[in-house]
């Protein structure tokens, strides 16, 4: 193979023809490179826009049953202190049923982390940056409470039972118990309130299907039965809310 070695140039106009035809060779390489990035960039934004739409409308749909079982939840927890504190002053707990407790869910905030770790977040338009922002610093504030009412209503799950005596310090236990259960119920529906405003105030989109779906879901599935608690009292002391979360599982498979 005979290989040629590049000849120089002769003059200036030569050598400034071959400097600006590798430098317009060095531009287009580099428009070229900075059309296929920005692409890629704009289809990820894309994605990453359809997959908020959708963890939104979940998270939207969650708020508004909290929000629409605020006032019940209240009333339920109004008949549970007046059942102590007539315990508390004949020192006899009545047969109670099981209380109904109120849903509790999984907060979707995994698509915003992807998106902040991919840094596909960073190439949303600023306003919208700062509005999702916002909103998932309240879901995560939900996403906290949560657990604690959760707890709370674990110990008023003691009250549910055949029947025993009652005395000071179990009134004291029970009546901590809903207040701190009144207080985080106070929290969660009113931080579902803030989200629902926070998406109308920033027009944040989202996917409008998924979201009524999901709350006809979940309002059907919420028990809005407020006031006295209903059923037959367990047999012994010592129910939980999920002791029967395996077997609804179960029977209500993931689809």
């Amino acid at each position: 193979m005979e290989i040629h070695k590049p000849k120089a140039a002769h003059n200036l106009h030569e050598f400034l023809v071959e400097i600006g035809t590798i430098t317009c060779g060095i531009l287009i390489a580099l428009g070229l490179e900075q059309a296929v990035t920005n692409f890629d960039w704009a289809r990820k934004v894309t994605e990453t826009r359809t997959a908020l739409g959708l963890e939104l409308a979940e998270n939207l749909s969650k708020a508004e049953v909290r929000v629409r079982l605020n006032a019940c939840m209240d009333q339920r927890l109004d008949t549970l202190s007046r059942i102590v504190d007539q315990a508390a002053r004949s020192g006899a707990l009545p047969p109670l049923p099981r209380p109904a407790i109120p849903p509790y869910y999984s907060w979707g905030s995994g698509v915003w982390s992807s998106a902040l770790s991919s840094q596909s977040a960073s190439h949303l338009p600023v306003d919208q940056l700062r509005a999702y922002s916002r909103l998932y610093q309240l879901i995560d504030r939900i996403s906290v409470a949560e657990p604690k009412e959760e707890a709370a209503w674990t110990v008023l799950y003691g009250l549910a039972g055949p029947g025993r005596p009652f005395d000071a310090n179990d009134a004291r236990l029970y009546r901590q118990a809903i207040g701190e259960a009144r207080e985080l119920n106070g929290l969660i529906s009113g931080f579902g309130v803030r989200v629902e405003q926070q998406v109308a105030a920033d027009h944040l989109p989202y996917d409008l299907a998924e979201y009524r779906l999901r709350s006809v879901r979940g309002l059907a599935g919420a028990r809005l039965t407020c006031g006295a608690p209903t059923g037959v009292p367990p047999a012994t002391y010592g129910a939980a809310p999920a002791e029967d979360f395996a077997v609804h599982a179960e029977t209500h498979p993931v689809t």
